[in-house]
Parts: C-alpha cells; sequence; structure tokens
C-alpha cells in the first residue's frame, strides 16, 4: 500500500488527476478517500502533489502563478489575443492608467475604484471584461465575488454560462487543470445553478458566503452582502434609457453599497440616447461631492479620419478572429481585417449621422441641440454634389451672381479646415461648396490647400481666424501677393468669446437652417450644403454640427471655418436685405403688383412740416 500510495503522489505531481492516477493503478477511485481519511500524512502530501502540479505547469510555460498576467493569461488559457484597447480596459480595472491613449480618445480620471467606459458596438468589450476577465480573476482567487449586471436577467446569464463553461468545458481542460481544484470547479461547487455559482471548499478558502458569481438583471435585488467587483455590462436599451434617473438611484442604493473599500464597479457599454445612464453618470449635480466619482474613458471607432477609408486609423483594425462568413486569409501576423477603414466607412452610411456621432464616435450630442439633426439633414441637397455652381444644373440655381468665400480655421496641431462657399444675390441663400478636414497640418500642406481651393473655386476673399500664431497667416506678404495675382482678397478674423455670442457667434448660424413644423423640414433654409457623398471634409463639418454646443471641448475645426465664411456672407445679406414692403396680398394681378411703391414715413412728416411752418 505504501508503494501505491507512492505512485498516486508522483502521477499526480506530474499534473494527472487522482481519479486518473487510481484508474492507472488499478484502484478503485473511492480508495483514496479512505487514505486519506486514516493517514493524515498522505492526505498532506496529496495536497502538497497538487499545489506542485499546478506550479510545474506554470513553469512549464515559464511565469510563476502569482505573477500571471490578463494578457498571458487570455492567450495561454483562453486563446485568445488581447489587443491594445483591450488593455486599456484592463489597465483600468488593475488601477493603472491606459496604456495606450490615443489623442481622440477620451480619459477624464477620477476614483480607480469607479469606471465608466464607452465603446462602439462588437468591439469584444462583453468576451474580454464580463467573460474573460471574470474567470481570471476566478482563477487566480477563487474567493472572489463578483456581480455581472446586464439589461436583463436572461442577457446576464448568458455571461454566467459562459463563465461557466471556462471553468468546466473540456476545450478548456489546461485551464481547470493548471488552476482549478481536483475534479474542477463544477465538480466541487457548492451551487452551480443558471445565475448563481457558489465555488466549493477546495477552490475557496474564505468563510464568507457570498456568490462566486451572481447574474442581476438591471434593477433587479442583489442577494448577498459583498462584492469585490460588480460589472454593469451593456446594461441600457432603447426602451430604458430614460429611466436614467430611477437607474441612478438603484446604483448609489443597490450597488455601490455592496462594495467594499478595494471594491471595484466598473460600468461599460455603449452609447444609446443624448441623455442615458452614461452621460448623467458624469453630471455632477447627481453626487453630493459636487463632481462624479468615476474615472471615464470615451473610446471612438475611428480615432482619425482621412479622405479615403483605407487610410483611417481605427480603434481596433485587425483581429485573431475572422469575420463569420469571410474568407480572408490572415496576413504575416495571423491577423484578419476587423473594423478597419473600409469596414467602418460602409457601416457609417448605415445609419444616420447623429447616430455615427454618438454611438460609435463617444461624442455627445443634446436632445436640444443648437443644429438639430433635422435640420441639418433638411439643408443637404442631395442632388448637387461638391464644386462650384453650375446654373440651371439638377440641383442648383437657376441664376447665380455669386461671391465666394473660403473660410480657414489654421492650426498646427489637430485638424485644419477650410470651407468653401458662395452667396448668391439672385436668392439671397449660401451654397456650401467643399470642406477639407486637414489632419496633421503643416505649413507646406496648409499652403497647398490654399492654393488648390483658390485655384479651384475662384474666391473673392479668404477668411482666416488670427489668434495667436495664425497671425503669422495675415502677415505673410508672399502669400497676400499670391493671392492677389487670383484676385482674392485676404482678411483676418479674430476670434475672442464671441463666437459663443448666441446673436454673433457659432450658434447664430442655427437660424440659417430653416424651420421645422410637425416633424418635417419646411424646404425654408438659407444655407445649403451638397452631398456629403465622397467627401470626408462634407461629412465631418456635418457631425461637428450636430455636436457642436457653447463652450464644447470637442472638434470644432470646420464648424469655425463655416463661421468666418458665413460672417461675410451675412455682410451682403444686410447691404441686400429685402425687408417686406407690402402687405401679403394673393390675388393681387402681376401689373397691381408692378404699381405698387413705397413711401418713407420720415421724409413725408418732414415734407408735412416744412409746408405747414415753413
Amino acid at each position: 500500500m505504501v508503494e501505491a500510495k507512492a505512485k498516486v503522489l508522483a502521477l499526480v505531481s506530474e499534473g494527472m488527476p487522482v481519479h486518473r492516477a487510481m484508474e492507472q493503478l488499478g484502484k478503485k477511485p473511492d480508495t483514496v478517500r479512505i487514505w486519506i481519511s486514516r493517514d493524515k500524512q498522505f492526505a498532506q502530501d496529496l495536497a502538497d502533489a497538487k499545489e506542485s502540479a499546478k506550479e510545474n505547469s506554470l513553469k512549464a510555460l515559464g511565469v510563476a502563478r502569482e505573477d500571471v498576467s490578463f494578457p498571458q493569461f487570455s492567450e495561454m488559457f483562453l486563446d485568445q489575443r488581447v489587443f491594445p484597447h483591450h488593455q486599456d480596459w484592463i489597465d483600468l480595472l488593475e488601477g493603472k492608467d491606459p496604456s495606450w491613449l490615443h489623442p481622440n480618445m477620451i480619459y477624464e480620471p477620477g476614483d480607480k475604484h469607479r469606471l465608466l467606459v464607452n465603446v462602439p458596438p462588437e468591439h469584444a468589450k462583453s468576451t474580454v471584461i464580463t467573460v474573460n476577465y471574470s474567470t481570471y480573476r476566478i482563477a487566480l482567487n477563487p474567493n472572489v465575488r463578483i456581480i455581472v449586471v446586464s439589461k436583463t436577467l436572461v442577457k446576464a446569464r448568458e455571461f454566467v454560462y459562459a463563465i461557466k463553461q471556462r471553468l468546466s468545458h473540456p476545450r478548456w481542460l489546461k485551464l481547470q487543470t493548471t488552476f482549478g481544484p481536483e475534479g474542477g470547479w463544477k465538480e466541487d461547487s457548492d451551487t452551480w445553478r443558471v445565475d448563481t455559482v457558489y465555488l466549493g471548499n477546495d477552490a475557496r478558502d474564505s468563510s464568507e458566503k457570498d456568490p462566486t458569481i451572481q447574474a442581476l438583471g438591471m434593477g433587479g435585488q442583489i442577494y448577498g452582502a459583498r462584492a469585490d467587483l460588480i460589472i454593469l455590462d451593456d446594461c441600457i436599451t432603447t426602451a430604458n434609457a430614460h429611466e436614467y434617473e430611477k437607474q441612478i438611484n438603484w446604483l448609489q442604493k443597490e450597488v455601490i453599497t455592496r462594495l467594499g473599500k478595494n471594491g471595484k464597479l466598473l460600468v461599460v457599454g455603449t452609447r444609446i440616447a443624448a441623455n442615458d445612464f452614461y452621460k448623467e453618470l458624469r453630471d455632477p449635480k447627481h453626487w453630493s461631492s459636487g463632481k462624479s466619482p468615476f474615472t471615464y474613458m470615451g473610446m471612438p471607432a475611428v480615432l482619425q479620419y482621412a479622405e479615403k477609408p483605407k487610410d483611417w486609423t481605427t480603434l481596433w483594425p485587425k483581429s485573431d478572429i475572422a469575420w463569420d462568413g469571410d474568407a480572408d486569409t490572415p496576413d504575416e501576423e495571423g491577423l484578419y481585417p476587423k473594423w478597419d477603414g473600409p469596414t467602418l466607412a460602409r457601416r457609417r452610411g448605415e445609419v444616420t449621422p447623429s447616430t455615427w456621432a454618438l454611438v460609435y464616435q463617444q461624442e455627445d450630442i443634446t436632445e436640444d441641440s443648437i443644429f438639430p439633426p433635422e435640420l441639418v439633414q433638411g439643408s443637404i441637397n442631395g442632388m448637387r454634389k461638391r464644386g462650384l455652381l453650375r446654373p440651371g444644373a439638377a440641383g442648383h440655381p437657376t441664376q447665380v451672381e455669386g461671391y465666394t468665400v473660403v473660410g480657414f480655421d489654421p492650426a498646427m496641431a489637430g485638424h485644419a479646415a477650410f470651407v468653401a462657399m458662395t452667396y448668391n444675390r439672385m436668392d439671397g441663400k449660401i451654397y456650401i461648396l467643399d470642406c477639407l478636414n486637414m489632419a496633421e497640418p503643416s505649413p507646406q500642406k496648409i499652403r497647398q490647400a490654399i492654393e488648390d481651393f483658390v485655384q479651384r473655386y475662384k474666391p473673392q476673399e479668404l477668411r482666416v481666424e488670427i489668434n495667436a500664431h495664425q497671425k503669422a497667416y495675415a502677415l505673410d506678404t508672399d502669400l497676400q501677393q499670391w493671392l492677389a495675382t487670383y484676385g482674392v482678397r485676404l482678411n483676418a478674423h479674430f476670434t475672442g468669446k464671441n463666437k459663443w455670442d448666441t446673436n454673433f457667434g457659432v450658434a447664430s448660424m442655427s437660424t440659417l437652417f430653416g424651420t421645422v413644423a410637425n416633424g418635417k423640414h419646411q424646404k425654408n433654409s438659407i444655407i445649403e450644403l451638397p452631398s456629403t457623398e465622397g467627401s470626408e471634409g462634407l461629412k465631418a463639418l456635418v457631425q461637428q454640427l450636430l455636436t457642436w454646443k457653447p463652450e464644447t471641448r470637442g472638434k470644432t475645426d470646420c464648424v469655425m471655418a463655416m463661421w468666418f465664411g458665413v460672417l461675410r456672407c451675412r455682410e451682403f445679406m444686410q447691404q441686400n436685405s429685402v425687408v417686406q414692403k407690402y402687405a401679403h396680398n394673393r390675388w393681387a394681378t402681376r401689373a397691381q403688383a408692378q404699381k405698387r411703391y413705397s413711401v418713407n414715413l420720415d421724409e413725408i412728416i418732414a415734407e408735412q412740416w416744412q409746408q405747414t411752418y415753413g
């Protein structure tokens, strides 16, 4: 018997499960229980052999158990690669700053235990965070207590099911034998239900009896006193997006109170509405400290636009798993196209600009927007493509007597923008001709863009902002002389706080986009945009109009360039203002209308005074 026990210990220390070791020796698996109960030394040696097997398994992989990072764990045991934007989420969960922070991502540090992340759809947030990271935490520390909350209990149960599969399915046997108890987590568990899991005593050495994993629908009752990690994953739908006050009340009373000093709360999801749970969590009015406790990270799907979608910089351009139905072959790194520029460009064409800005780009829009989507969309003439006006052509005005202005918002960092427009004296409307949203501007690229716009659109005037270093353009005699050879006047514009003025600032342009009645645009806009098809600049202009608000920190380059040009066009509109001189008479004939005339009352009174009093 001593020899049999020694052989069992040797096999177990090499990583073989106890029941298989007993079978190999021709013993019944239940015999080991008798040995353990009667031989305390054997029981201790068996426990040591199990631990040694786990350590040896990890050493064979070149890493100690306590040093296994999540990316290593994910690739070794879950066969899934962690990409840079995934690593950012893990960094936040581990109390670190994001390791990859693109300038166009939004990162607002707060309490490292309260995390809010907005991500575009289908960027693997549920797989990486809710399923794989939860599995990682359980494997390294079976005493952890995790609550998974989603929009419905059914959805939350799906997440818990995926975690349970990783803890019990043969596909992940290497994970189970390396980290799990004898026989696996499922056999050892006290409870293994669809919405609740209690790991057994062999896995847990804690006296706490809160569930290891618990699934919960949004607004549901939490069972148990404490949790170490609570994940709210996509808990908002279009049906409940307006109930954010009730949701925040539930969060503060039911959720936050279950977390200890070092417990973490992660809210991750996709924006649904202009005012939703995610936006309101960042509003200071809901917190007694006067500011939101949440560390916030917003990740746009497109990080950097270019004129051609294939040149876009995106959040997740490649993945280790191909799209369903794609026959693509992997590249030299074994990766397939995921959300690259062409794929996102196609998706953008399938949604409205406001949906794209909110859901995919994490840009705040307001329900009472300065430039409402229905007005902006109603002012787009899909029949007119970008370019010069062609009198009489389809989608163009029948007669054109125009004055063309190019508005230019310069920058040496971020984006520079050009907007060309024509004020048509014949109908009193402003026609946007083109827009360029230049990324990574340089003096050479800007000069080339100026020359291209001047030669293409033959403007009478170039309006440029002269704040700070931009004043150099107004003092550039070489540029002025070159413009003069094309008959273009360079006019400088100084931007102060007047851009926030509701009467003269950017917001005043909203009146040019017409009105809406009964939910329909009345086709009475004074400003007209061409089709955005094939123009990243015009698409950027429309998106920036939709998201513009006073004191905004978002991108406004195209809107500012447009405003500079509109200011000049308004001067012509005031000069050519046709003030209504006659009461509207729908029955007046053309001859009668031509005989009408107006008088200046001041002049008549002065004349009568002169006649009466000399």
